[in-house]
């Protein structure tokens, strides 16, 4: 959690410091597919801590991202994203991300200066809203869990026109929620991680 802090102070200062620098403004929209790696679900009961499989499963992904390029820096960029997905059947979540971005242009002219081909990478982290309604492993809840996440991006951008680009994105996000849930006929919370993959496809709108 204090990597993740950490990394969304250093967002917040980079953004005060360049927040009168020209840019170049982009939004993105995308969908993918998404696949959680299997973790447990940690609880105590009388007293003795115990470890249940949770059963997540793979899942489609809808998201959208806001940022800018610095003209004065144009290999630098800072974005906000939102996105949903599904951990499990009945395990939402909704990331809110801030990210720092890097890219390196590839095929250069005159009419696409920072390059036609853009690979580029992001590190950032954000809230992590999740709402688990039914059951995870064994264990029955209804709870909503608000945390701080990881979120890190490797992708590549193709513009097939001057304002337009296609891209794919690879994408991992994690996250530690926490549920009440109930063995036993009690309620206790539950602790479990969130380790996502996510391979997305998008196009994105330069302006």
């Amino acid at each position: 959690m204090r990597r993740s802090i950490l990394l969304l102070a250093t967002v917040v200062a980079v953004l005060t410091l360049a927040s009168d620098a020209a840019a170049q403004w982009f939004v993105d929209g995308y969908v993918g597919a998404s696949l959680t790696s299997e973790d447990t679900v940690t609880f105590t009961t009388f007293g003795v801590e115990r470890e249940q499989d949770a059963d997540f499963k793979s899942s489609a992904i809808f998201g959208a991202r806001l940022g800018k390029w610095f003209d004065a820096l144009p290999w630098l960029g800072l974005a906000g994203d939102v996105s949903y997905f599904r951990a499990s059947a009945d395990l939402h979540v909704f990331p809110i991300t801030a990210l720092l971005m890097a890219r390196y242009g590839l095929l250069r002219d005159d009419e696409f200066k920072h390059g036609r081909l853009q690979p580029y990478a992001g590190l950032g982290g954000g809230l992590f809203v999740s709402h688990l309604d039914g059951s995870i492993g064994f264990l029955e809840a209804s709870d909503t869990s608000a945390d701080i996440g990881l979120d890190v991006r490797l992708g590549v951008a193709y513009h097939f026109e001057t304002s337009w680009a296609g891209f794919f994105e690879y994408r991992f996000t994690h996250t530690s929620p926490t549920y009440t849930v109930e063995p036993f006929g009690g309620s206790t919370p539950g602790d479990t991680t969130l380790n996502t993959n996510h391979f997305v496809l998008g196009v994105s709108y330069r302006f």
